[in-house]
């Protein structure tokens, strides 16, 4: 008689999803207001990463789509979400922040907003290259916000220049 067990590393992907949120909920309540009232989701962190911003009463402007500060919100978040990661799952030790952002608006958001960041082995390559050099190092990283309902309705492209620098131990 064989047992069929379900996929513990599935399991283990989706809890750690799920941690991710949740630090992401209570450290924006208390550091970051503005994206904690924006209530994203996070939807996936491999292969791409990528967050669900609900069009709500709190993100729409007066012309029932999302603000674009919503949107810059949405995409600074999914850029950072494998540093995130790094920083609240794995214990990492460094501090990051954003010094550029250049973003493009085809079309007004007016339905939920999914962000996609495809460069996620790259930003973690640059996270282990700044952690061996010991050195403050930035890169410029490509993403898009498309429709929750229609993927191929692309609302904004946007460019993110990233700053990285590690930590001392201890």
């Amino acid at each position: 008689m064989s047992l069929n067990f379900p996929d513990l590393n599935l399991y283990h992907l989706k809890f750690n999803l799920m941690r991710l949120d949740f630090y992401i909920q209570t450290t924006s309540f208390f550091r970051i207001p503005l994206l904690f009232f924006c209530c994203p989701k996070v939807i996936s962190l491999s292969p791409t990463a990528k967050v669900k911003l609900p069009l709500r009463w709190i993100t729409k402007n007066h012309y029932r789509s999302m603000y674009f500060g919503a949107l810059c919100i949405g995409a600074e978040l999914v850029v950072a979400l494998p540093l995130l990661n790094e920083l609240f799952i794995n214990k990492r030790k460094f501090n990051f922040i954003f010094k550029d952002f250049k973003a493009d608006f085809i079309k007004r958001a007016e339905d939920h907003v999914i962000f996609e960041f495809e460069d996620v082995k790259e930003i973690l390559a640059l996270l282990a290259e700044c952690e061996l050099t010991q050195t403050r190092l930035h890169r410029r990283f490509k993403g898009k916000a498309y429709s929750e309902k229609s993927p191929d309705l692309v609302f904004m492209v946007f460019e993110i220049t990233i700053s990285v620098k590690p930590l001392g131990p201890g």
